[in-house]
């Protein structure tokens, strides 16, 4: 596989252990310290309800996007990470979960790691489609194989996403075999003549808080932000709440984005990418006018619909609502209506929508959703978005 990414240097060493914490370098720690990493951890896996079952290769996989004709580029990568590739955030999460000490401290919490699980950093480049993992020259041999294996799914897996990607690009014949068009795809991260590498974030409508369970016979069209949680090991709502205080900024600021620079890019988007002039590396300008220019270029968001983000959340409404008043910055989200907000009640299966400070139920519009049989013959017949879908 050739490496696209230029991130960070996979042979670098890393190094992320404060070994005194008490010598500061301009006033700051150096590292975590063991107590640190074990609270982190602890927080990543309660969050999205990994605390049991454990495999014996765990991913932390980050985001990243390679391209060559695109000034915004911190929008291609990760929100979360300032604008960054998520491949150090990865490669730190995954050292963290092989330290001994800090395993030791969270079995102390009644969190325990099994010996044979592993985990492994790495880097998903969303628009070559490509993945690179860090460290694997120290799994066991055993272990390794076993990534080698998975490391071919992987690639099977990100043919096809390719391919599902692709009907959005009209260069490209999307009926093609799935390895075709991920060739194909891989050479528009590379082409100054590509104006839409990829669609990024375009499209986005939904956020889905709640076990995989929940939606993984669902078709979504690559529209919904998937947040992996478990509302039987956090009946208080505390892991939630980091959640949601993430959510509502990150993926709420995304859909933002989005919606203000389609509803009026002339004003509050950036216009036409072709004369972009880079101003200080800081923004951009169009041609000789010397205002600078806010929100995505018109070639970011041809395809994108303006919804409020709609983010459904699995718990308990009282809880749910509990929540979100503990934090005034991040109820102000949904109060003030930026992004809407759902519970879905977990034993009744019912949704409450919030709205003037309360839950009220929601009584659907319909009881069915439409099953498909040839969802790769569905992909390749329209550009255009797709209605959710049953899917075997």
């Amino acid at each position: 596989m050739v490496s696209s990414f230029k991130h960070m240097d996979p042979r670098g060493k890393l190094s992320i252990v404060s070994k005194n914490p008490e010598n500061k370098h301009h006033g700051l720690q150096v590292g975590f310290t063991i107590e640190e990493m074990a609270d982190a951890l602890e927080g990543l896996l309660k969050s999205i309800g990994l605390v049991q079952d454990f495999a014996h290769l765990v991913y932390v996989i980050g985001h990243g996007a390679s391209s060559v004709n695109n000034t915004h580029y911190a929008g291609y990568d990760c929100g979360a990470c300032s604008g960054r590739a998520g491949s150090v955030n990865a490669r730190v999460a995954a050292t963290i979960g092989n330290n001994l000490e800090v395993r030791e401290v969270l079995a102390k919490r009644g969190l325990i790691i099994p010996d044979t699980t592993l985990f492994v950093g790495g880097l998903h480049d969303t628009t070559r489609d490509e993945m690179e993992f860090y460290d694997v020259e120290d799994l066991v041999d055993s272990i390794r194989i076993l990534h080698e294996r998975n490391v071919k799914t992987f690639e099977v897996a990100l043919d096809y996403n390719a391919k599902e990607r692709s009907r959005r690009f009209h260069t490209i014949d999307s009926r093609q075999e799935a390895r075709k068009v991920h060739e194909q795809v891989k050479k528009r991260a590379l082409s100054l003549f590509v104006t839409r590498p990829e669609w990024n974030h375009a499209t986005n409508a939904l956020c889905l808080i709640g076990k995989r369970e929940n939606n993984r016979h669902l078709f979504l069209d690559k529209r919904a932000f998937l947040n992996s949680y478990d509302y039987s090991i956090d009946l208080e709502g505390k892991y939630l709440f980091g959640i949601l205080k993430a959510v509502a900024p990150v993926c709420g600021g995304i859909n933002l984005e989005y919606y203000f620079s389609k509803v009026d890019n002339d004003r509050l988007g950036a216009g036409s990418k072709l004369p972009h002039n880079v101003m200080g590396l800081i923004a951009v300008a169009n041609g000789m006018d010397g205002d600078l220019r806010t929100g995505l270029p018109m070639q970011m968001v041809n395809i994108h619909d303006p919804l409020r983000i709609l983010i459904t959340v699995e718990h308990y409404p009282d809880i749910v609502l509990q929540t979100i008043q503990t934090h005034e910055q991040t109820y102000e989200w949904f109060a003030n209506d930026w992004v809407k907000l759902v519970c879905i009640h977990p034993e009744s299966k019912k949704a409450f929508v919030f709205k003037e400070s309360e839950f009220f139920e929601y009584i659907p519009l319909t009881h069915t959703i439409e099953a498909v049989q040839n969802l790769n013959a569905v992909l390749e017949s329209t550009p255009e978005n797709l209605p959710v879908y049953l899917i075997g």
